[in-house]
């Protein structure tokens, strides 16, 4: 395991904050603190080497914390301590939903190996993602599919044939709605991976 020189502080900073924090409160305290310099987080790349180094030492701190009863909850938006026992269910679930993410942080030669451009796909992964997600609430609600998250392919197609009908030109409907509807369908089918 790496020596992470955010370890020390990062404890205090948590053992001194019981509510918790959120992992840009505990950035910013940690440049207050000096334990980060001002600039850490200039660029892309340099955003990623912070938030590489403070969850590396979240969770490195989750491995230790656990022999003295404590289970450290990291969280974007609330990293604290809490009460842990051996054996408790709900603790043991978040542990292992998170395990992936630890592993990952775990593994120094992510830092080391990560390059600039690297940090440029994530981040156009991550748009592509939230955009794809912002496109499919729309296309459902084209649909008359409002208010659920992703209704089966079945419920989609039963839908996008309902609305099809009404809005068919040849049947006195509005093309440019038509066109939409069709779009909508078009990426709903390739958010479900192709089917139909």
């Amino acid at each position: 395991m790496h020596n992470n020189p955010l370890i020390p502080p990062i404890l205090h900073l948590l053992r001194t904050s019981p509510e918790g924090l959120s992992e840009h409160q505990l950035i910013k305290q940690l440049q207050r603190d000096a334990a980060l310099e001002d600039d850490a987080m200039r660029g892309d790349l340099g955003l990623f080497q912070t938030h590489f180094l403070v969850m590396n030492a979240l969770y490195q701190l989750q491995d230790e914390l656990r022999g003295d009863g404590l289970l450290l909850q990291i969280d974007p938006l609330c990293v604290r301590l809490l009460p842990w026992a051996e054996g408790d269910s709900d603790a043991d679930a978040l542990l292992a939903r998170d395990e992936p993410l630890r592993r990952y942080y775990l593994e120094w030669e992510h830092l080391q190996q990560t390059r600039e451009s690297d940090v440029a796909k994530l981040l156009q992964r991550f748009w592509d993602r939230y955009y794809a997600i912002e496109r499919q609430a729309e296309a459902l609600c084209l649909l008359g599919l409002t208010g659920e998250e992703m209704p089966s392919w079945e419920r989609i197609q039963r839908h996008y044939r309902l609305q099809a009908a009404k809005h068919h030109p040849d049947k006195g409907g509005d093309s440019d709605r038509f066109i939409q509807i069709r779009e909508a369908y078009e990426l709903l089918r390739q958010l479900h991976g192709g089917r139909g």
